[in-house]
C-alpha cells in the first residue's frame, strides 16, 4: 500500500492480546469490566471486545453512545458529567438500551429530571485528587445531599459513585501509581460508608485509569473498572511502566515529504492535527512527540530505530530526527511509522485506519 496521507495502522494481534489480558484480570476477580471505548472509537475494534466476553462499555458522549448502540451494545455508561441540554437525545434511545449517566451538580440533576422520559442509571462523579470533575471525596455531606436529590427524581436510579484517578498519569513510578490507586479506593469506600449511614445503601464503586489497572493487584471492594487506553497503549504508558514497547498496538504511517541529511532530519506529512501536541521529555530535557520505526508497507511492524524521534510538530508537518545516514537513504514518497505518545488522541484524529492484515477499519472521522 502506498501511503499518501497519515494512516493509522492497528496490529490486531497485539490489541486483542491487550484486551484479553485485561479482561481476564478483572473477570477473574469477579469485577464487572466496562472498558472505555474513547481510545479506539471503532465499531470494528469494539467487536474484538465482544468476542472476549465484554457486554458493558464506557463512552464519552451521547453521540458515541448512539453510535455503539446501533452495533448492538445494550449497557452503556456516558462517563462525562451530563449536559442537561442533551436530555432530548437521551429520550430517543430505545428502551432496550440501559443508559448510565454521570452527575456532580444538583442543577444538572434537576434540569435533566424535568425533561427526562425514560429510565436511566445514575452515578455520582467523585474527585479523589485529579482535580478535573466531581465532588470532592473530602466533602461527603455534599455527596450525600446530591444522592438524596437523585433518589427523589422520577426515572433516576442511583447506582453508585465513580471516579477517574487521572493523576496516576503524573506519577513518578509504578509504586507511586499503586499508592494513588490505593488512596483513591480508600476515599471511595469511605464515601460509600458515609452514604450508607445516611440512608443510601447498596451503592457500587466504579474506577478506571489504565496505569492503575495495569499495575495494581488489589481491587477489593470495587464493583466496576473502566480503563480504555490499554487496548492500544502508547509511549506515555511505557514511560509509566504500564506496558512494553511491543504492547503498543498502533502506529501512524506518515509519508516523507522532505529530506535534509545535513541536519540528520526528514519532514513528514504528520503534524499536530494527526498526532496531537503531547510529548515526552527526553533525559536531556528536549521533547519527543513520537518514536520512529521504518515502514516498508502496511504489513511492516519493525522495532523503533535507536535515537530516532519526532522532535517538533506544526499543524501538518512533523520534523523527524533520524541521523545523517538514514536521512540520506530516505526519499520523498517513502514512509515512516510513528509510535504515538498518546494513542487516544492519535486514534481520535485519524481519518484512515487499517489493520496490518490490510483491512480498512471504521473511524468516526473516516471520509
Amino acid at each position: 500500500m502506498t501511503i499518501v496521507r497519515p494512516t493509522l495502522l492497528i496490529n490486531s494481534d497485539i490489541a486483542i492480546r491487550n484486551i484479553r489480558r485485561m479482561t481476564r484480570k478483572f473477570h477473574s476477580m469477579g469485577i464487572r469490566f466496562r472498558p472505555h471505548f474513547k481510545t479506539h472509537q471503532s465499531l470494528d475494534v469494539g467487536r474484538w471486545f465482544r468476542d472476549e466476553g465484554i457486554q458493558n462499555i464506557t463512552v464519552t458522549s451521547v453521540d458515541m453512545a448512539a453510535r455503539f448502540a446501533t452495533d448492538g451494545w445494550r449497557d452503556i455508561l456516558i462517563a462525562m458529567p451530563f449536559n442537561p441540554g442533551e436530555t432530548e437525545e437521551i429520550n430517543h434511545f430505545p428502551p432496550s438500551i440501559r443508559l448510565n449517566l454521570l452527575f456532580d451538580h444538583p442543577h444538572a440533576v434537576r434540569s435533566t429530571a424535568a425533561r427526562l422520559k425514560r429510565p436511566v442509571d445514575v452515578w455520582i462523579k467523585i474527585d479523589t485528587g485529579y482535580g478535573r470533575c466531581g465532588l470532592e471525596a473530602s466533602r461527603p455531606d455534599q455527596i450525600v445531599h446530591l444522592g438524596k436529590e437523585i433518589l427523589g427524581k422520577t426515572h433516576f436510579s442511583l447506582r453508585g459513585i465513580l471516579t477517574h484517578a487521572g493523576h496516576t498519569y503524573h506519577a513518578s513510578d509504578p509504586p507511586d501509581i499503586t499508592r494513588i490507586h490505593e488512596e483513591s479506593m480508600i476515599q471511595l469506600k469511605s464515601v460509600r460508608d458515609q452514604m450508607e449511614k445516611q440512608g443510601l445503601p447498596g451503592l457500587e464503586i466504579s474506577i478506571g485509569d489504565t496505569p492503575a489497572c495495569s499495575h495494581a493487584v488489589d481491587f477489593t471492594g470495587i464493583q466496576e473498572v473502566r480503563c480504555g487506553n490499554f487496548v492500544y497503549y502508547d509511549i506515555m504508558q511505557t514511560m509509566l511502566g504500564s506496558c512494553r514497547i511491543d504492547d503498543i498496538a498502533v502506529r501512524l504511517l506518515c509519508p516523507v515529504i522532505g529530506t535534509y541529511p545535513g541536519r540528520g532530519e526528514v519532514v513528514i506529512r504528520g503534524g499536530k492535527v494527526h498526532l496531537s501536541g503531547d510529548a515526552i521529555i527526553e533525559p536531556d530535557g528536549t521533547p519527543a512527540f513520537g518514536l520512529v520505526a521504518p515502514c516498508s508497507g502496511e504489513n511492516s511492524w519493525a522495532p523503533p530505530m535507536a535515537g530516532a524521534r519526532v522532535r517538533s510538530l506544526s499543524q501538518e508537518h512533523g520534523i523527524v530526527h533520524v541521523g545523517r545516514e538514514k536521512a540520506e537513504s530516505l526519499k520523498p514518497g517513502d514512509c515512516l511509522a510513528i509510535l504515538p505518545v498518546h494513542s487516544c488522541l492519535t486514534a481520535d484524529l485519524a481519518t484512515e485506519v487499517r489493520s496490518v492484515q490490510g483491512d480498512s477499519l471504521d473511524t468516526p472521522r473516516q471520509r
